[in-house]
């Protein structure tokens, strides 16, 4: 229980510790407020000028929150990482009792707050300037802890990839959920693709949680099953991978010969 304890106040420092280099960091701000609007307005202004129809500019709105969703799950507990390598702390990081999984769940939580500001910023544009407006919350809802989850299993991977590759690990962080997003067909069916790209689509978890986002609107169909079986099988490939890592980076040295 006291074990238990512990770890439940690491996780809420990482937490802290993320949220404290948002309001100093002005590259953290814009992560919320700039870049996310960029994305949401280049597309919703685009498909505005030639459709006022509710499925188009629903979709954009969903989707664009889900990415952005997928995104910070993935980003925060790997951002957390790296700035203790860039801080040149890392070294007593890894002397110390926290876990891999701690920054996992540390960087979930300043997620859940970062995340909870770029929805405001969604849903009150959609619903103010474009007309859109949620009909289920409850289906919606579920679409959203669907891409919550799937940025939870990219993490875990980000975190394998950043132990064995450390600084060279970031333009990988960056680009791996925006990715992964485009190939699992944010704004538009799977079936767009040729055949294996479209047969690699479907085992991604992701692709399943835009379905699910899709399936508020009537575009996709419901099909949480699927969604969660591959989750299962990423989750316990991207788990299995980072374990791995960990142990490969402490047998080379990777972990504290940082300079």
């Amino acid at each position: 229980m006291n074990e238990l304890v512990l770890s439940c106040k690491r996780i809420l420092a990482h937490a802290y510790h993320i949220l404290v280099s948002a309001r100093r960091d002005l590259f953290r701000l814009f992560d919320v407020t700039l870049w996310p609007l960029v994305l949401f307005l280049s597309m919703t202004l685009f498909a505005g000028s030639f459709t006022h129809d509710r499925h188009v500019i629903g979709i954009i709105v969903l989707g664009a929150l889900g990415w952005r969703i997928i995104y910070h799950f993935q980003m925060e507990a790997v951002q957390l990482y790296m700035d203790n390598y860039w801080m040149g702390m890392i070294e007593h990081v890894m002397i110390s009792p926290v876990r891999w999984w701690e920054f996992i769940l540390g960087g979930a939580i300043s997620a859940v707050g970062k995340i909870a500001i770029i929805a405001a910023l969604f849903l009150t544009l959609g619903h103010f300037v474009f007309h859109f407006t949620v009909n289920d919350w409850g289906a919606t809802l579920i679409g959203f802890l669907a891409c919550a989850g799937c940025g939870l299993v990219l993490s875990v991977f980000s975190l394998g990839v950043a132990l064995l590759k450390r600084g060279d690990a970031f333009a990988f962080i960056f680009a791996f959920p925006d990715a992964v997003a485009v190939l699992s067909g944010v704004f538009y069916p799977v079936s767009v693709f040729p055949a294996p790209v479209r047969l690699l689509a479907e085992t991604l978890p992701t692709t399943h949680a835009f379905n699910l986002l899709k399936a508020t609107l009537g575009l996709a169909p419901w099909q949480p099953l699927l969604y969660f079986a591959t989750l299962a099988v990423w989750l316990l490939v991207a788990v299995g991978f980072t374990a791995w890592a960990l142990r490969r980076a402490r047998r080379d040295g990777k972990l504290v010969k940082m300079k």
